[in-house]
């Protein structure tokens, strides 16, 4: 199975922002450019780990994105799922 590229940038932010002290934040802009990727592709995973209650976006000016969880109750099935959705990952043809 091969995952896509969001995945692995999902995978990136949030691991960043595991060893962002307590309850501060990092903007999407500055995780983009932190590993070299766009910041409206890059948000748009960001908003997805945000859907899924993995990350927590945080509005104003000092904002920006932290865990919304102890980084020990977040797996990297729940970030899979939450980029890739939830569709099996291959189809049962019945090989006997």
């Amino acid at each position: 199975m091969k995952l896509g590229e969001g995945v692995e940038a999902a995978i990136h932010c949030a691991a960043t922002l595991a060893s962002v002290d307590g309850n501060s934040t990092m903007p999407g802009a500055a995780l983009a450019e932190a590993f070299g990727l766009s910041p409206s592709y890059l948000l748009k995973h960001l908003n997805m780990l945000s859907a899924a209650r993995i990350l927590e976006s945080v509005p104003g000016p000092a904002g920006g994105y932290r865990l919304a969880r102890a980084a020990e109750r977040i797996t990297l099935l729940d970030i899979v799922l939450a980029v890739e959705g939830r569709e099996p990952a291959f189809r049962c043809g019945e090989i006997r």
